[in-house]
């Protein structure tokens, strides 16, 4: 979700007349912001899906939103090196 998000936002935030720096800037806070409120409720959705506490057979423990912002950066940073280095080029 946050990489679609991400994108989203940068073909978005262009359209406002700020510079690629802060458009990059913003693209990128807004969608870890996405990421942690997405993750968050459904820890909380999932949690509140048993009475005890337990996970169902055959479900997945959710994704920690430290986890998935931390995994959208990375992605973001990945991206942004890639773009980088292919117009270096």
């Amino acid at each position: 979700m946050g990489i679609p998000v991400w994108l989203l936002l940068l073909l978005l935030l262009p359209l406002s007349g700020l510079g690629p720096l802060p458009c990059l800037s913003i693209a990128t806070v807004l969608a870890v912001a996405a990421i942690v409120l997405a993750e968050r409720r459904r820890t909380r959705r999932a949690a509140g899906a048993t009475t005890d506490g337990e996970l169902r057979r055959g479900e997945r423990a959710p994704m920690s939103a430290l986890t998935a912002a931390a995994l959208t950066l990375g992605v973001v940073v990945l991206l942004v090196y890639v773009v980088f280095v292919i117009r270096a080029a």
